[in-house]
């Protein structure tokens, strides 16, 4: 059986037919999360400041479902720009345990906005 996941404490995709995440089979299929903020703006400032909305928003979205951080077993990052990369780890890795990170593909990517730097998918367990 299928749930889907809206959390109130994460942006919407205003006009996007999908849901921020879906449980399904033991898991949490989590949509790539963006950096708007909850009234739907564009997080304000650099890379630093859009993966930390990023962030921000992922977590609001694991929590709705049930699950955390610590029990998400696959991420992919879109970066729009890979000299990011390096900032991009660096404030990704606090949200893990060291050494119990969550198997990863970072690329760089086209995003489907134009001042997007960062968008990441996941998938987590959960109850």
């Amino acid at each position: 059986m299928r749930q889907f996941i809206i959390s109130p404490n994460a942006p919407r995709p205003p006009e996007a037919p999908l849901s921020q995440a879906v449980k399904s089979g033991g898991f949490v299929f989590v949509s790539g999360i963006t950096p708007f903020t909850l009234d739907q703006k564009l997080a304000v400032g650099d890379f630093d400041a859009q993966m930390r909305q990023v962030m921000t928003n992922l977590g609001a979205v694991l929590e709705a479902s049930g699950s955390s951080f610590d029990r998400v077993v696959r991420t992919t990052v879109y970066l729009a720009r890979q000299s990011d990369w390096r900032r991009m780890n660096e404030i990704y890795a606090p949200h893990w345990r060291p050494g119990e990170y969550p198997a990863r593909t970072a690329v760089e990517a086209k995003l489907p906005h134009p001042d997007f730097l960062i968008e990441i998918e996941c998938i987590a367990e959960a109850d």
